[in-house]
């Protein structure tokens, strides 16, 4: 909650502040910076795949210890590449690039500090992690709002030192953690267990770079075909519509290692989770209302844009289905290859959608549609596929999740904003009605599944 507080501030409170070109180079330093995690070749998503759910008393210090070690030195040569280049070479855009290269050090060592914590199940200690986090990214930005340094530079600045901060708090958790077991260097086994953890990891991390690559394809077509100014505008929109993502990832990350150590039957689970979580996310849709009118007041030089909050806001259904069911439950039946398979063909899809509005039809607000449409044809691939793995069929409630979301953009794009209010609180009123039983019974599962 706090980091939904946090992120909302910033996509809020900074763009009335900074200006629409440097709103746009701060986005593409943090567009860039998302995909550092490949860089690691699925290292870290190998640590977290084969120790998630186990217990502390397991791990063996000395290994972990030195493995930790050979992480961060690995990190920090990738990272001197784009350093030696944006020093040198760079004529565009070489601040930034010289960032990109300090995040792939602090931004991945957060990452494999952050993914021990959360495979052995310290929430408490994550949670620490990332309120750390969120607080000094806060007072950094607030600072540079308050004595006025609205600098994409500072901004910058801002993100590598909250990042930094979690890395350090990280290691302080993992200290105290295992200050009763103590254990020499053990370089040997730490070999082992990072060519493991990169075998392990490496088609989950193919598959969590091309998840990202789906929007950013697309968000990439959007800079170079018009302006940093343009691809800022969309960004802010995105962020807007991702905030609610926060919550969503966060329960995903409790819930992987949560259905390791669960002795309930696994489609009850499943089936459980989804009447809880489709009537959640139905009904945050409910945000584009007043975000649709406060926003063009607030931020009158983005409200051009911000009628695409009406494609974009239902893409937070398919995009928190797949992450809190598919992308779960896949990586719980080690179905990282069959993950690996739906994303690396979504992202196909993309490029095939990227070329045809972007540089063919120079349409940008088809390029924004087809966020949605590939992220829906994602969603429900994965769901028929899952669905076939537990033995569960959601024909019916598919058929109306995507019927649902099409009309939710055809009324609210061609009707006024109150008749389409209307319109959507009836639906909705209906469905909840229809769905209030499915609902308790999966409240009453989560209770259980909480135990464990």
């Amino acid at each position: 909650m706090l980091s939904i507080i946090v992120s909302t501030l910033i996509v809020l409170v900074v763009p009335k502040f900074i200006g629409v070109h440097e709103y746009g180079l701060w986005q593409l330093f943090v567009f860039y910076e998302s995909y550092v995690g490949m860089l690691h070749l699925g290292w870290a998503d190998g640590l977290f795949l084969r120790r998630g759910g186990q217990h502390v008393s397991k791990i063996d210090v000395g290994s972990l210890k030195a493995e930790t070690i050979l992480f961060i030195m690995f990190n920090a040569i990738i990272g001197l590449v784009p350093i030696i280049y944006g020093a040198f070479f760079a004529t565009n855009y070489r601040f930034i690039i010289l960032s990109v290269g300090i995040a792939i050090l602090i931004a991945n060592t957060r990452t494999w500090v952050t993914m021990i914590l959360q495979a052995i199940g310290n929430f408490r200690g994550y949670a620490i992690n990332l309120s750390a986090q969120s607080l000094v990214y806060l007072s950094l930005i607030a600072g540079i709002l308050i004595f006025r340094l609205a600098d994409y530079r500072f901004m910058i600045v801002a993100f590598l030192v909250s990042q930094l901060t979690t890395s350090i708090s990280g290691f302080v958790q993992l200290t105290h953690l295992f200050k009763s077991k103590k254990g020499f260097l053990k370089f040997k086994a730490a070999f082992e267990e990072a060519r493991l953890n990169v075998i392990s990891g490496f088609k989950l991390m193919i598959a969590n770079s091309t998840a990202m690559l789906i929007i950013g394809v697309i968000r990439f077509g959007i800079q170079r075909k018009w302006s940093v100014d343009v691809f800022g505008k969309v960004s802010l929109v995105l962020s807007i519509a991702n905030l609610i993502m926060i919550f969503i990832n966060a329960i995903s990350l409790v819930l992987f290692p949560t259905l390791r150590r669960t002795k309930q039957v696994v489609d009850n689970v499943y089936v459980g989770i989804r009447n809880v979580l489709m009537p959640f996310l139905y009904l945050t849709m409910i945000l584009y209302f007043p975000l649709r009118f406060i926003i063009p007041l607030w931020l009158p030089q983005y409200a051009d844009m911000m009628k695409f909050a009406t494609i974009l806001m239902p893409m937070m259904v398919y995009q928190g289905k797949f992450e809190i069911l598919s992308n779960t439950f896949m990586k719980n039946f080690r179905m990282e290859a069959t993950l690996m398979f739906i994303n690396v063909i979504t992202l196909g899809l993309s490029i095939i959608l990227t070329g045809l509005t972007v540089y063919i039809v120079h349409s940008i607000s088809l390029a924004i549609f087809s966020i949605a449409f590939v992220m829906g044809f994602r969603s429900v691939a994965a769901e028929v596929i899952l669905s076939r793995r537990i033995g569960v069929k959601f024909v019916s409630e598919v058929f109306f999740e995507n019927v649902f979301i099409l009309g939710f953009m055809l009324i609210s794009w061609n009707t006024p904003i109150l008749i389409s209010l209307s319109i959507y609180l009836v639906v909705i009123f209906g469905y909840l009605t229809y769905k209030k039983r499915d609902f308790i019974r999966g409240i009453a599962i989560l209770k259980e599944l909480s135990k464990y």
